[in-house]
């Protein structure tokens, strides 16, 4: 699971996201169990291309097994060079399609199941179980932003896929001093919103409420806490920064697993510069010492 977002300003585009991902290891031996484990140190967003002025990030599959998303990423950015692309809509349309081929190809057997399941009328409880952890499983997304040099205007697309798709998804643009989050959304979501989207469903389908969905909407609206339009692009990365932080440190401590986790990294692409890290771990990361050696030679 992940926590990863978007804000998109006038000024340019900022990409957050923790770097926690789960894997499911198996055990050795016949009829060995195996376990989910948490690794701290991946990487969520990446730049498009060496020198650009492209970004994305990244939510959902962990990864495609034999495909790494660093390589299918460079060899995106490989296939631009030379080309006409009159937008960045242009760039993630053709993204999209990239990675709709590798996903249906790579993960045919699951695609092909869930669109089977999800085509019929009618589901037993072990059907609507089995659609249900492939659409959690192999669902997920991408956010692509930046500027092309031949219209310095920032935007950004959210890209998403999902087993029951017959192909790629569309693609839907984030408007100017928007912020969007993926994966585990919900804290934000319940701070910001007072409610998030499961619970809101909840209450809707509870039997309780005995009003609509709307009038439901129209009583939470007033406990909403109100955003700037558009943030500088400063207050920007602090915005996106403390709430993947917070969402980090929320689910530590609750009762969920942690699913979200290790570094907070932090990009933007600015209108008059190309892509630039803001936080971002180091290769040693997960062979550091946090600073042991340091308390060491202060005690000592």
């Amino acid at each position: 699971m992940t926590i990863a977002a978007c804000y998109l300003s006038a000024e340019g585009v900022v990409f957050g996201a923790d770097s926690t991902t789960t894997m499911y290891v198996s055990g050795v031996g016949p009829g060995a169990q195996g376990s989910e484990h948490h690794f701290n140190f991946a990487q969520k967003i990446f730049q498009v291309g060496k020198h650009s002025t492209l970004g994305m990030t990244m939510w959902g599959l962990g990864g495609i097994p034999g495909v790494s998303y660093r390589t299918l990423i460079a060899q995106f950015a490989d296939s631009l060079v030379g080309q006409s692309t009159q937008s960045i809509c242009d760039v993630s349309s053709r993204w999209n399609q990239l990675f709709w081929g590798v996903y249906s190809t790579q993960l045919s057997q699951f695609v092909q199941r869930a669109q089977q399941l999800a085509a019929q009328p009618t589901r037993t409880p072990d059907e609507e179980g089995e659609l249900l952890w492939m659409v959690e499983t192999f669902s997920g997304g991408f956010c692509l932003g930046g500027y092309l040099m031949n219209d310095r205007t920032p935007s950004a697309y959210e890209i998403r896929y999902d087993p029951r798709l017959a192909g790629p998804g569309p693609i839907d643009a984030l408007a100017i001093g928007t912020t969007r989050f993926w994966g585990c959304p919900s804290l934000i979501n319940r701070v910001l919103l007072g409610v998030d989207e499961w619970l809101y469903r909840d209450i809707v389908g509870s039997g309780k409420w005995a009003g609509t969905e709307q009038e439901l909407m129209d009583l939470i609206r007033p406990y909403c806490l109100g955003q700037p339009q558009d943030l500088p692009i400063r207050e920007a990365i602090d915005w996106l920064h403390a709430s993947i932080y917070t969402t980090i440190k929320t689910m530590k401590f609750s009762h969920m697993a942690p699913v979200c986790g290790g570094p907070v990294e932090v990009a933007v692409i600015t209108t008059d510069r190309q892509f630039r890290w803001v936080r971002h771990k180091p290769f040693d990361a997960a062979i550091g010492d946090g600073g042991l050696n340091d308390v060491y030679r202060d005690v000592h």
